[in-house]
């Protein structure tokens, strides 16, 4: 069951109302404002409890970006509905697999059962094929390589799978408001058929501040810990056997403190201003 969480973003208006500390945050995303009020209670909080504020976060930036695109002449395919890219490759941060967690325990029960045994399909196929002999190498020597050539790697190879999501159903995903950040901070400009039969190459449209970056970053200050990720299927499988860091809690407010430095420090111009405090 999701509790009520003691990290919210809320409208101007509601600001004011109730106990906690309101936080006045204004980023700059390529010189145009986005504008967020975050409400934060004096409680503890867990890893899955950023999560949704941060949805609300990357949902703000993408929609600027995307508005910036189109009013330049782009055009965006991208939608509830196209299920081109669902087959690839989709790592979720710490915080983002408690989460979906949670969700998938509040689906029916016919459906939770669905969503696993696709998600136990896919990963019994994963784990029977080899990795890359880059996935093999020592850290002291995958640090030398970028991450966005490992990544590239690692997508090429899961795409050689070719799984479908397991939230996916007749080319609809069931948890669209919910689904991972690598899902909504990734897009494309041109046509839907680049994606669907490779005509032509997507160009996929830059999104500075990554939540799925942030969230990673964020989890692994918090809990001294190296900066993970983990792929679609295993990640309901991970955190059934991880009970015990779901369970962890730091006070909130230092939780969202952290969050918005390491936002402004992808997005250095943008201010924050208290507009209240608990």
């Amino acid at each position: 069951m999701i509790q009520d969480s003691a990290i919210t973003v809320v409208e101007a208006g509601e600001a004011c109302e109730g106990e906690g500390q309101v936080i006045r945050l204004i980023l700059d995303v390529f010189g145009e404002p986005v504008d967020l009020v975050i409400k934060v209670r004096n409680e503890q909080a867990r890893l899955a409890d950023i999560v949704p504020p941060a949805r609300t976060v990357s949902a703000k930036i993408t929609d600027k970006v995307n508005e910036m695109v189109r009013f330049n002449g782009g055009t965006i395919p991208c939608r509830k509905g196209c299920s081109a890219c669902c087959n690839y490759l989709v790592p979720l941060a710490i915080p983002e697999v408690f989460r979906l967690r949670e969700e998938v325990f509040g689906m029916p029960l016919v459906r939770q059962l669905l969503i696993e045994e696709g998600c136990l399909s896919a990963a019994r196929l994963i784990l029977g094929e080899r990795p890359p002999a880059s996935f093999a190498k020592p850290a002291s020597s995958r640090a030398a390589d970028s991450a966005a050539e490992l990544l590239n790697s690692a997508s090429s190879w899961y795409a050689d799978f070719e799984l479908t999501c397991p939230f996916l159903h007749k080319h609809t995903c069931t948890i669209y408001e919910e689904r991972p950040m690598a899902c909504r901070e990734y897009s494309v400009t041109g046509s839907s058929r680049a994606c669907a039969d490779g005509a032509g190459e997507p160009q996929g449209i830059y999104i500075p501040a990554r939540m799925s970056e942030v969230l990673s970053r964020l989890a692994s200050e918090l809990e001294a810990t190296n900066v993970e990720a983990l792929i679609m299927p295993f990640a309901l499988m991970w955190a059934n056997e991880n009970p015990q860091r779901d369970e962890r809690t730091w006070p909130a407010p230092l939780m969202v403190e952290r969050f918005i430095e390491i936002i402004r420090e992808a997005l250095p111009k943008s201010s924050v201003e208290i507009l209240a405090r608990a």
